[in-house]
């Protein structure tokens, strides 16, 4: 029962993380409620979807590594437009988890 609360609570923390960085990038606005369901829904995704738990955990590694980065260079880049930093630095985030999904599909050598 331990060992299911624990999985329970890691696939909503996955939801609060993925939830931050999906509701800038495809909404306008953010309210509790695109929060709340986003995160169930992605809780959710990550609880049947155990099985790739090696490929989420890396996707959500990238993405907030991404998302520190970003955040770095848009405080030089982007310094006057405020509302429109949020949203490059999570399409950033989540382009970048995407990108990593694709590559585990597409085998080859570069050098």
């Amino acid at each position: 029962m331990e060992a299911f609360i624990i999985l329970v609570l890691k696939c909503l923390l996955l939801g609060v993380i993925w939830a931050a960085l999906l509701i800038p990038t495809f909404c306008k606005t953010g309210g509790w409620l695109k929060y709340l369901i986003t995160v169930i829904v992605v809780a959710l995704l990550c609880y049947f979807l155990r099985g790739w738990a090696n490929i989420i955990n890396r996707m959500t590694v990238i993405a907030l590594i991404t998302l520190v980065v970003s955040w770095i260079a848009s405080m030089a880049v982007f310094e006057r437009q405020a509302k429109v930093k949020s949203q490059v630095i999570s399409f950033c985030c989540v382009m970048s988890a995407v990108s990593y999904l694709i590559s585990i599909w597409v085998k080859f050598a570069i050098l």
